[in-house]
């Protein structure tokens, strides 16, 4: 707390700060915690928070600092700066490492999707098309129903017996 009250001219400005720290830090604290989840990074979090009060400290009056008013300012402060902070953290570019891995699982997923479209483009039409509906267009048995003008109890059993002839066609490629 001394290395932030160097920062501030006044003494009256010291004043107000140290009342907000020591009515504040602790909730801000807790914010940033919840938001990024480490401890180590919440400690810094709180700081770039408290150093973001001292910039705006001219305008919080003495009087207003035990309010609600005030600690809702702190919590938002430290909120705002928590999220910021885990937007960086995010931008963060992967190690090569990673990313030729990703490379490779991309080249994997790729070879398998080109299988499961062989698996697929041998089951039958009246399969493939409820699988379609269902799983590409998101539709409910109902309208597949109403498309294809069925039963839904008829479209609930072409779709489980497309699943199963998918993976028992899945399984014949693996081996």
């Amino acid at each position: 707390m001394i290395v932030f009250c160097d920062m501030i001219g006044s003494e009256g400005g010291q004043k107000k700060f140290r009342q907000i720290y020591n009515l504040y830090r602790r909730t801000m604290y807790a914010v940033a915690v919840d938001i990024i989840k480490d401890s180590h990074e919440a400690e810094d979090i709180l700081e770039e928070s408290l150093i973001k009060v001292i910039r705006i400290l001219d305008e919080i009056h003495e009087s207003s600092i035990k309010t609600k008013k005030c600690k809702n300012l702190m919590i938002t402060i430290a909120k705002n700066t928590a999220i910021d902070h885990w937007r960086k953290l995010q931008r963060i570019p992967l190690p090569i490492e990673d990313t030729c891995q990703n490379v490779e699982e991309l080249y994997i997923d790729t070879e398998n999707f080109k299988e499961l479209l062989l698996c697929l483009s041998e089951l039958d039409d009246i399969y493939l098309d409820v699988l379609n509906l269902k799983i590409l267009h998101h539709l409910s048995s109902k309208h597949i129903a109403e498309i294809l003008n069925i039963s839904e109890v008829n479209v609930n059993m072409r779709f489980l017996r497309a699943k199963k002839k998918l993976a028992k066609k899945w399984e014949e490629k693996k081996r």
